[in-house]
């Protein structure tokens, strides 16, 4: 477990609603799977145990069908024996989740954690228990704070957020063939509030410290305008209008030989900003810095 989660939260990293400070996820999906019981790791070691394990905490108390499980397990390949190879791993799980009411010899069925709901299975998670929720709440609460204006100590947060990606998300899990969107999914959840993050550390006054994380962003992203955008952004506000004209125009060539068509509007009204000697717009930011693009630039 990284640093980040060990350390108790403490405010602004601390959104309302969720536990207590000192308390750990025993969920780990923000990088290699990891459960954890009592604060000690009991992760399973066997690839599909391990990989249902994944799919019921992305479905996290909702229903996942037998179908829907096994199409996803197997990768559209199942063999006959699929059901009950599912109620064998399901029951696995079991064991390791709650061994108390195993041995007690209690029903499964009405297993306190991994429940059968329907023609499926549900996996109840409780609040602060899967850092993939954490994770969505600190984000959700850096947005609240960049809406009140507040975007400093919206910075710390989703700079908290971040902390607690421990690697590529379901890494540990690409030989069992899981359906690529969820990692997909869980990648795009990042750089939205990555970007977040540094677009609330530009407005907090801290462009230079982030513009050589954005080039190699947009070196990484080439197609992310959003990067870009504040790339032009950061590169201005240091008085380096003539280096964010040139980001544009790199960026341009990109897009165009990738997609053949233009930029979008945003990166466009960036570039007519800084032509007309004013700062580029940023989205999001009008109530903390609502005179920014107004004030022109030297140079």
């Amino acid at each position: 477990m990284s640093e980040e989660l060990s350390r108790p939260l403490r405010a602004p990293w601390f959104p309302p609603g969720t536990p207590e400070p000192g308390f750990a996820p025993k969920y780990l999906l923000l990088g290699p799977l990891e459960l954890r019981r009592e604060g000690l790791p009991c992760t399973p070691t066997a690839l599909k145990p391990r990989a249902l394990l994944a799919l019921l905490l992305l479905h996290a108390n909702r229903p996942a069908s037998v179908s829907s499980l096994i199409e996803e397990l197997w990768d559209g390949r199942a063999p006959q024996s699929a059901v009950s190879a599912l109620q064998m791993y399901v029951s696995r799980l079991r064991r390791v989740l709650d061994p108390g009411h195993s041995r007690g010899g209690g029903d499964a069925r009405r297993h306190p954690v991994l429940r059968t709901a329907g023609a499926g299975y549900l996996l109840a998670v409780g609040p602060g228990e899967l850092d993939l929720d954490l994770f969505r709440a600190r984000a959700e609460f850096g947005r609240s704070l960049l809406l009140r204006g507040d975007c400093a100590k919206a910075a710390a947060v989703f700079r908290s957020a971040l902390g607690m990606w421990r690697g590529q998300p379901l890494g540990d899990l690409v030989q069992a063939c899981l359906p690529p969107y969820y990692a997909v999914r869980l990648a795009e959840e990042r750089l939205a509030v990555l970007h977040d993050r540094i677009g609330a550390d530009i407005c907090a006054g801290r462009a230079r410290e982030v513009v050589g994380e954005l080039e190699e962003l947009c070196a990484r992203h080439p197609l992310r305008e959003a990067f870009h955008e504040q790339l032009m952004l950061a590169l201005s506000l240091t008085g380096r209008r003539a280096e964010a004209l040139e980001a544009f125009g790199r960026a341009r060539r990109t897009v165009v030989a990738e997609t053949g068509i233009e930029p979008g509007p945003g990166l466009q009204a960036a570039q007519r900003a800084l032509l007309a000697g004013q700062r580029p717009p940023q989205a999001g930011h009008e109530r903390c810095c609502p005179t920014a693009r107004l004030q022109p630039l030297a140079g």
